[in-house]
């Protein structure tokens, strides 16, 4: 008796789900065109993915954000999860994100414009020690202690008591500056500093941004007229999952594909731009702050 020859399509769907969920995610990308029964099974292995990712206990997230003169001294920042906005546990139906999606073509659309949004947090401090003096460096004029301390910082967040704000000086010549941003996925191991493993988010040589002098002061006197008048009208758009946002003026992008950028506000630390026309301060130097207000990562 000729018994009929089995195909893959003849497994049950929680056999396929068994078998997939073992491939990376960039792994699964490609097989998603295999065939429509695929593109759904992937959908949804990616979809509980997603959502599974912010509950991992014992990893963490943190953001190396600088100036590059300052790589080697600012402190790395721990990020608190704040959401991923339109992502809910419904997988179908009304209150899912493809609720509104006429076809399965339209879901992958849905999820790829996803975005989870962090708050960058300073380390917690647990105590002090003497400072270590640089061979070769210059000793500080502006420290007016005899015994110099240097903070030890714990392994959590402060839970954002205190502003992350970095400075960025330019010159009359200088059209733009330069501003570092690598985010890594990293499981803590017994003492700060040591990472049991690390995924990086920015791959190295990506994280490096060009800021123009013009975007900062268009961003700094935007920030100050909405201060000063708060019915002035500034494009700001919510942090969101919305496809626009990834045409937000504020958000500092570490790569061309948009795929992770810092929410920043901007100001001049001089007020210099501030209620002047731009041919008075157009050949000064000028002094930007600028605080982080929030990561936003491209899921």
């Amino acid at each position: 008796m000729a018994v009929d020859s089995l195909c893959l399509y003849d497994l049950p769907n929680e056999i396929l789900v068994s078998i997939l969920s073992g491939f990376e995610t960039q792994a699964l990308l490609p097989l998603v065109v295999v065939s429509r029964r695929f593109h759904s099974i992937i959908l949804r292995i990616l979809h509980f993915r997603l959502l599974l990712a912010a509950a991992l206990p014992d990893c963490k997230l943190i953001l190396e954000a600088y100036h590059p003169s300052k790589r080697y001294s600012d402190p790395y920042l721990f990020c608190t999860y704040l959401g991923t906005d339109g992502l809910s546990s419904k997988h179908e139906g009304e209150g899912s994100l493809y609720e509104d999606c006429a076809s399965e073509e339209g879901r992958f659309a849905k999820l790829g414009a996803l975005y989870s949004r962090f708050r960058p947090e300073r380390p917690g401090v647990q105590g002090s020690m003497p400072a270590r003096r640089i061979a070769g460096s210059l000793i500080s004029q502006q420290s007016s202690s005899p015994n110099p301390t240097q903070p030890i910082y714990a392994d959590g967040g402060d839970g954002g008591s205190r502003k992350v704000v970095h400075s960025l000086n330019l010159d009359p010549d200088e059209l733009f500056s330069q501003f570092c941003a690598y985010a890594s996925l990293v499981r803590l191991g017994p003492r700060r500093g040591v990472f049991l493993s690390n995924v990086q988010i920015v791959q190295s040589g990506q994280g490096v941004m060009r800021v123009w002098k013009q975007w900062l002061q268009d961003r700094a006197l935007e920030l100050w007229q909405h201060e000063q008048d708060p019915d002035y009208a500034i494009d700001d758009t919510p942090s969101s999952s919305y496809p626009a946002i990834g045409l937000h003026k504020n958000i500092l992008w570490t790569d061309y594909r948009k795929n992770v950028g810092l929410r920043v506000a901007i100001r001049d630390r001089e007020g210099t731009c501030y209620g002047k026309d731009v041919s008075e301060y157009d050949d000064l130097p000028m002094s930007f702050s600028i605080e982080i207000q929030g990561e936003v990562g491209f899921s």
